[in-house]
């Protein structure tokens, strides 16, 4: 997901803000997992209420293999950048559950270069004096398409560069 926003208090100020295309929330991820753990929890009481106790301690290590393995899936799924181009730095921040970095260049001599992978996706990378780094790698192909026209809008009058589009 995508969301732009112009800084009214500084003129020239622009963030754009990429997020991981999450189906659930975290709160809609918790409420299901309630729900299932209370349907195994409503299954083991009646072996419970015959005797049968091992069912319940089988249905508990099961919930919480569950809660792990959901709680894996969702963590290594979220991710988050946010890139602030100022009248004469950019600002990257990368957050993820693994991984936080801050990178701040000079926006004069940046340049966008548009690769493409092995699949034919497109890969988007900010470069300046031989370092880049990619952005958005997160994000399906169209929506790094649509990266690419807001990192050109937003370099076109930063950057030395003439033509960004490579």
């Amino acid at each position: 997901m995508i969301q732009v926003q112009f800084d009214n208090t500084e003129p020239g100020h622009v963030q754009i803000d990429l997020r991981s295309n999450l189906s659930m929330s975290l709160d809609r991820f918790a409420g299901v997992f309630l729900v299932l753990s209370l349907i195994m929890l409503l299954v083991a009481v009646y072996p419970l209420v015959l005797g049968l106790w091992p069912v319940m301690v089988i249905a508990s290590l099961h919930i919480g293999l569950v809660g792990w393995c959901f709680r894996q899936a969702w963590r290594g799924n979220w991710v988050r950048q946010t890139l602030h181009f100022g009248v004469e730095t950019v600002t990257i921040e990368h957050l993820a559950a693994k991984q936080n970095w801050r990178l701040e260049w000079p926006v004069s001599w940046l340049k966008l270069i548009t690769r493409h992978d092995q699949l034919g996706q497109p890969r988007l990378y900010l470069q300046r004096q031989g370092q880049a780094q990619e952005i958005g790698a997160f994000l399906p192909g169209h929506e790094r398409m649509e990266l690419r026209d807001l990192l050109n809008q937003a370099m076109a009058q930063r950057t030395a560069w003439k033509n960004n589009n490579f």
